[in-house]
């Protein structure tokens, strides 16, 4: 809704109009609309000189059930409005048509969106307790140095999943089914940057991990650095831990079930669709594609996403 204009710059527009001004010269004068001086000269030509009382919305007879409203939904986010419906009549005795309860949801600020989905076991006093003690020890870390590990896979059946058609008619377009392959990309996110990158062909294994640490990931590692990661077994083979140690840099492991604490997360999602729209269909064009994208993730991008996680480089 617009915000009201004060009745003093209206007075003053009706006197200048009295005076001849015209309702363009007196809304260039008072720095008013030329929509609003019109509208205030025209009815004061009718007698209507001061503002009509604004108006107020209606009041709803689902108004006394808002707190039954709002906890139907923290009780299951996904409800549905046949289910809603549903229940204020079994429970409350409320008639309502679906429209109404749209339009009264709407009217309080509650919109049907897509879920942002996290694991249910966080929810767990154990895993919610572990999750606090590390949201609490990260202030202690310097942003700076951190170096945060995870992997993700790419395939050659990779593709954009929406286009453009006529409308009535389905977007079709040629996707790998039969035959195509897997590859697993492995990476490290820093403020500056993804660095440390490794393709492997195949899934991660604690032999393979421990290959890139020794041969990928240390040489790029510094005294003072705190390297990341989850608790995937692979990442807990035996020699990784001493490897990382011995650049003076020091491991650690975030909580069970909180990948939104990883930055790289963001970043994957970023990778991903880049490497949708490349679409490579071979494993070669699969590895050089990789190759060329990871030096497309600026200092900025990967600042924002350590502040998505909690971790605030200012």
């Amino acid at each position: 809704m617009a915000r009201a204009l004060s009745g003093d710059l209206r007075s003053r527009v009706l006197k200048a109009s009295d005076a001849g001004m015209s309702a363009r010269q007196a809304a260039a004068r008072f720095g008013v609309g030329i929509s609003s001086a019109i509208r205030w000269i025209a009815r004061a030509k009718i007698g209507e000189r001061m503002p009509r009382p604004q108006g107020r919305r209606r009041a709803s007879s689902l108004d006394a059930h808002e707190a039954f409203i709002v906890g139907l939904i923290d009780e299951r986010k996904d409800i549905t409005l046949n289910e809603m419906v549903e229940r204020l009549g079994d429970e409350r005795s409320v008639r309502i048509s679906r429209s109404a309860l749209s339009a009264w949801l709407r009217g309080h600020g509650w919109t049907f969106k897509k879920k942002s989905a996290h694991a249910l076991e966080q929810d767990r006093p154990d895993i919610l307790k572990r999750r606090r003690a590390w949201f609490d020890g990260q202030l202690d870390l310097d942003p700076a140095k951190l170096v945060f590990i995870d992997e993700t896979g790419l395939s050659t059946k990779m593709a954009r999943l929406r286009g453009r058609a006529p409308r009535g008619e389905r977007c079709r377009a040629g996707v790998p089914h039969g035959h195509w392959k897997t590859t697993t990309f492995t990476g490290a996110l820093r403020l500056t940057g993804m660095t440390a990158p490794f393709v492997y062909d195949g899934a991660m294994n604690g032999n393979v991990f421990l290959a890139y640490v020794e041969q990928v990931l240390v040489p790029t590692l510094s005294e003072g650095d705190v390297v990341i990661m989850d608790n995937l077994p692979a990442h807990k083979a035996a020699g990784v831990r001493e490897a990382i140690e011995t650049t003076g840099s020091r491991l650690m492991f975030l909580p069970p079930y909180s990948p939104d604490f990883n930055p790289i997360e963001n970043a994957f999602s970023k990778l991903k669709a880049l490497m949708r729209a490349k679409a490579e269909r071979t494993i070669t064009a699969l590895w050089n594609a990789v190759g060329s994208l990871v030096d497309l993730f600026t200092p900025a991008e990967c600042q924002n996403y350590f502040k998505a996680a909690g971790y605030d480089p200012d």
